[in-house]
């Protein structure tokens, strides 16, 4: 009888998820395998943060860490070094009918804040936080969120969770010693490193088209915001919005750019 072999390397996996609002611009091989993401936060004001912890999640808008619990990190470059099997999922296997998708890649400006670039490309990729970007205008009649010729033309989401299988070693290069401390080395078991796009969330009109627009032009978009989307707690034009307690604490959400 063959002996029995065991992979424990197989079975670490970490999670990295991406709440708020983001720019993720794809990159792919001649298959369309997705072989890294490079992410970008616009320069609008959002201070960051970021946290590990030894758990898969799933983390939704509902049941996210308490942002208190967070590491602050700087505004600068930080690079995600994975390492694990080569392999990396399909471009296509993004569900694109709940995501902000624009397939022809744009030269991106200079104006991030904090810029993650991931080496490798996921076994999985899943998007929650999601909504429809419809608002009541004046005279009650539903009305779309965002204007311009790169609007999104579905829904859209704050949440995106990147799946990483097989990983053996995982390293944050840049981030503050507090963080990295708490990734185990070696990696094993599983776990999420989450980034925080905003801490705190300011709800105002005036400051969410701000984030869009620093969205729109870090991505070279024809984009901007005319009602705030229905996760500020309001679809009102003139809302008097209120800090959330629970639910999403973001101001925008996340924009794919590539294949």
């Amino acid at each position: 009888m063959a002996a029995a072999t065991s992979t424990p390397a197989a079975a670490s996996q970490l999670n990295v998820v991406f709440e708020g609002t983001w720019i993720f611009l794809l990159k792919a091989d001649a298959s369309q395998n997705i072989i890294g993401v490079d992410v970008y936060s616009p320069s609008c004001g959002h201070p960051h943060a970021a946290l590990f912890l030894p758990q898969l999640g799933p983390f939704g808008p509902q049941n996210f860490p308490p942002l208190s619990s967070f590491y602050m990190i700087d505004s600068h470059g930080l690079n995600l070094a994975i390492d694990r099997p080569t392999g990396g999922m399909p471009s296509s296997g993004i569900d694109r009918t709940i995501n902000h998708s624009v397939a022809k890649p744009r030269p991106l400006g200079g104006n991030w804040d904090v810029f993650i670039s991931i080496d490798a490309g996921p076994d999985g990729w899943v998007s929650s936080g999601t909504q429809l970007p419809v608002a009541t205008d004046p005279s009650g009649k539903t009305v779309p969120c965002f204007s311009g010729v790169d609007a999104p033309a579905g829904k859209v989401s704050t949440i995106q969770t990147l799946s990483f299988q097989g990983v053996t070693a995982v390293t944050l290069c840049g981030a503050p010693s507090s963080v990295q401390s708490l990734i185990p080395t070696p990696y094993t078991g599983n776990g999420s490193l989450l980034f925080e796009g905003e801490v705190p969330y300011i709800p105002s009109l005036q400051h969410e088209r701000a984030a869009i627009t620093a969205m729109a032009t870090l991505a070279g978009l024809d984009l901007s915001l005319q009602y705030p989307l229905p996760s500020s707690g309001s679809a009102a034009p003139n809302p008097v919005m209120q800090p959330r307690a629970a639910g999403s604490t973001s101001c925008g959400h996340g924009i794919l750019v590539g294949p």
